[in-house]
């Protein structure tokens, strides 16, 4: 990788790498039905021209590749190169020639005005300094009438896991540092049904999103997947200190002793968001 891509894909909280890759495809695989349930109550069809906002390596933008057929055309949009060039790879391996990237931070996209029918947001607005620019962003991208989906963190503190104990409190606190100091919030969806009327479009539907789960089951797996990767990076930022991720990584262990351990996940809203 060169210099500049290297930049790039240290902007990520939890890095850009084998590892982190494998955990987004388990992060897809749970929320992947979600995802096709909100596309289609936004109307996606065949032969729209669609784009995935902050891709990733793609997982979300080869099932709107598929979605759309030959006659569509999906972008996908990331500042990072390595999963840009994984998600090209994967849709050639899928005979997909349907699939464009665009290397952009959000700061800085610039998509052809009036291009698309819909627009796929998902976990990126919550990183930015600027949600509400960035939003008016694709809003002009997207045709009179193109809609827009939308779904970020609303309440992150709804992630609890038992059994409890503080040091998840001290997790959470520093992963809500580490977004706030590069701008972002964790929180970021409380502030988008306005920023998207202000864009010049109307929120169609809001839904909450929050799931209890047992060991074992799809959504207990996700967030544990990500929290076992996390403290290291947090400490590695500066968030937490390297005994508090050794004592986070102890309690996890306790976590997979217990006889039995279930968790609430953080709450996402949901937005479905048209264009007037």
């Amino acid at each position: 990788m060169s210099g500049e891509e290297d930049a790039a894909d240290r902007d990520y909280v939890i890095g850009v790498n084998e590892a982190e890759i494998a955990r987004l495809g388990t992060q897809h695989a749970v929320w992947r039905e979600t995802a096709l349930k909100a596309w289609s109550r936004a109307g996606l069809k065949p032969a729209m021209a669609v784009a995935d906002i902050g891709c990733g390596p793609g997982y979300a933008a080869l099932d709107l590749a598929a979605a759309v057929g030959p006659q569509g055309r999906v972008i996908g949009v990331d500042q990072s190169r390595t999963f840009l060039k994984v998600l090209r790879e994967r849709a050639a391996g899928q005979g997909l020639s349907n699939v464009e990237t665009v290397e952009s931070d959000l700061a800085h996209l610039d998509l052809a005005p009036e291009s698309l029918d819909m627009i796929f947001v998902r976990w990126v607005l919550s990183f930015v300094p600027e949600p509400e620019a960035a939003l008016a962003r694709m809003v002009r991208a997207l045709k009179p009438g193109g809609a827009i989906v939308l779904q970020e963190y609303g309440c992150y503190r709804t992630f609890r896991v038992e059994p409890h104990e503080p040091v998840l409190d001290r997790f959470l606190d520093a992963v809500e540092a580490s977004w706030k100091a590069g701008g972002g919030d964790a929180n970021v969806a409380r502030r988008l049904p306005g920023a998207l009327v202000d864009a010049g479009c109307e929120v169609a539907q809001m839904t909450p999103l929050v799931f209890a789960a047992q060991r074992g089951e799809p959504f207990y797996t996700w967030p544990l997947t990500w929290i076992r990767q996390a403290p290291d990076r947090m400490a590695e930022l500066g968030f937490l200190t390297a005994q508090q991720a050794r004592d986070f990584h102890a309690w996890l262990g306790r976590v997979d002793a217990a006889e039995h351990s279930w968790l609430t996940t953080p709450m996402v809203l949901e937005i479905i968001a048209r264009k007037c």
